[in-house]
């Protein structure tokens, strides 16, 4: 942009030149600092950091050593097409490939407008653009130094801020009341799951491995109600421009659903090979099963595509079970807990398909293929 376009007062900038990274090397353990953010910590288009891990509380990677202090953003510099900008409130510990960034002069840049800054469209797309590898990609901070945007004076900075907050507060109010429903949905599928919705005392009831249950219920192994419980392909395939969409956990992370906004790609040779093994179709249930654990997502397309190791695929049999109810029980705190006494790894977690075979579902009559069944049964 020339500066002919640009408003009255405002300059064009680098960001390189109005921000700096902090690099302030701690050792974690002697730093004094309770908490840690990790990528996985930081959220997609969410400026505030509502997760963290505790030093001290299990293994903690050497390239966990750069202190951030309250007001410095952070910026997740790997696979940033995830978008994951934050501003810290609270002093403590990230890894390396977490920039610290800070104004350099807050007479110049206010530190309120940088993280709104780098939220911006432009902002990702080059640093998306500049992002390096092709498995994890990542971006350099000198590759962001030269990101070019128009700053406006400091007295419409503050005008600007102020705009922005509020709308920052609204959508805190929405996700607060968002949370409320999620809580409110996840009690009524766990009381659904046991049973509970509709009872009444004289209900008789028997004892299970998982609770107290109707008499009329029972546990079957999901081997027994799905005709194939399988992984994706052990190996990371050789990914090309355009192709056979493949999926990993990230886009089932995503959204409500399964994401294909952000795909990867393999030539319709080795989707080929690839679904002598799985061969998802429409009604099947992915789940996760490495790192991130228990995500399921009911397939609703006919889009062809592969999966990778991380994520299990189950074939509900039709007669006997409902893509919907199979995938309502993932969510049920009931099959957290029988899957966090069946996690293995430490660094990396991780569910064997033989556990997932030996779960425990309950089952019930349902209509089969009709989401209203489970809906009239509150699950």
């Amino acid at each position: 942009m020339s500066d002919v376009s640009l408003k009255k007062g405002w300059t064009q900038v680098a960001f390189g030149d109005v921000v700096r990274q902090v690099r302030n090397v701690v050792d974690p353990n002697e730093s004094g600092l309770e908490r840690f953010v990790a990528g996985e910590h930081m959220g997609t288009d969410d400026l505030r950091i509502r997760r963290w891990g505790v030093v001290g509380e299990g293994y903690l990677g050497p390239a966990f050593h750069m202190r951030f202090k309250p007001g410095h953003v952070l910026y997740g510099s790997r696979r940033t097409y995830l978008r994951k900008v934050a501003v810290a409130d609270f002093e403590g510990i990230t890894a390396n490939t977490t920039f610290v960034i800070e104004s350099r002069d807050s007479a110049i840049l206010l530190p309120e407008l940088l993280p709104f800054i780098m939220q911006t469209d432009s902002f990702h797309e080059h640093s998306i653009r500049e992002s390096k590898g092709s498995v994890n990609p990542y971006v350099n901070f000198s590759d962001l130094t030269w990101y070019e945007f128009d700053l406006p004076p400091v007295e419409e900075q503050r005008r600007i801020v102020e705009v922005l907050g509020a709308a920052e507060h609204h959508g805190e109010a929405l996700r607060r009341l968002s949370d409320a429903n999620a809580s409110l949905l996840q009690s009524t599928i766990d009381q659904a799951f046991l049973g509970n919705i509709g009872k009444s005392s004289t209900d008789t009831r028997q004892t299970s491995p998982i609770g107290d249950l109707p008499i009329t219920w029972e546990l079957r192994q999901l081997s027994d109600v799905c005709t194939k419980i399988v992984d994706g392909v052990h190996k990371r395939p050789d990914y090309v421009d355009s192709g056979v969409q493949f999926l990993t956990i990230e886009n089932l992370n995503r959204g409500p659903g399964i994401d294909f906004t952000e795909t990867r790609f393999v030539t319709p040779a080795d989707h080929a090979e690839f679904c002598k093994r799985t061969r998802p179709e429409r009604g099947d249930v992915l789940v996760s099963k490495d790192g991130t654990l228990g995500v399921a997502r009911v397939i609703e397309t006919d889009t062809q595509f592969s999966i990778f190791v991380s994520i299990a695929l189950l074939k509900p049999r039709r007669d006997m079970l409902d893509s919907w109810f199979l995938r309502y029980y993932f969510d049920s705190t009931i099959f957290k807990r029988r899957l966090a006494a069946k996690v293995s790894g430490s660094a990396l977690k991780h569910i064997h398909l033989v556990d997932f075979r030996e779960q425990g579902l309950v089952k019930v009559s349902v209509t089969v293929g009709d989401r209203r069944g489970l809906v009239a049964r509150g699950v």
